[in-house]
């Protein structure tokens, strides 16, 4: 039977432990508001972008560009985003149940998956998926040019056209 001391000493531990993982919920919970925040700031700019784009669309010819070609959906590139850690709750395992969905959604259809974030790479890669590209430790340094480069891959696969969607 444990002494007094040894359990006063386990009920600090456990304080301690207590403590630190409040303020590590706290940290997480402000960085979670900022992304938000961030987001929603973004919003009215990219529906914008939409809407815009969405009309320069409809009045050009599909042939002017080949990003523009309306062809036969046999097979799909899905881009998957997931962190690189599990530190952020159910994101990384919600995110992974829906693009499981998708992919097996309609097995006429030939799905490639290009992946950003390693939980997204560690899953798909232990279950053989046909994945095109993938990048991890985007989140720790995001510029535009990380957006670029994923952009610059995806609309390849279908130029090439080794995709149709």
């Amino acid at each position: 039977m444990p002494s007094l001391i040894d359990l006063r000493r386990r009920i600090r531990a456990v304080k301690s432990t207590q403590q630190i993982t409040k303020a590590m919920k706290m940290i997480a919970a402000s960085r979670l508001r900022k992304s938000q925040d961030r987001i929603l700031n973004a919003r009215p700019f990219s529906n914008e972008m939409l809407r815009v784009l969405r009309g320069l669309a409809a009045r050009t010819d599909p042939s002017a560009h080949p990003l523009l070609a309306v062809r036969e959906e046999k097979s799909a590139l899905i881009i998957i985003v997931t962190a690189d850690k599990g530190l952020c709750g159910s994101f990384n395992t919600n995110i992974l149940k829906a693009a499981s969905q998708v992919l097996l959604g309609d097995p006429s259809r030939k799905v490639a998956v290009g992946l950003v974030g390693r939980k997204g790479r560690d899953f798909f890669r232990r279950r053989g998926y046909d994945v095109r590209y993938e990048r991890v430790n985007v989140f720790q340094r995001l510029n535009f040019e990380d957006a670029r480069e994923i952009a610059d891959l995806a609309t390849a696969q279908f130029v090439e056209p080794k995709v149709d969607a």
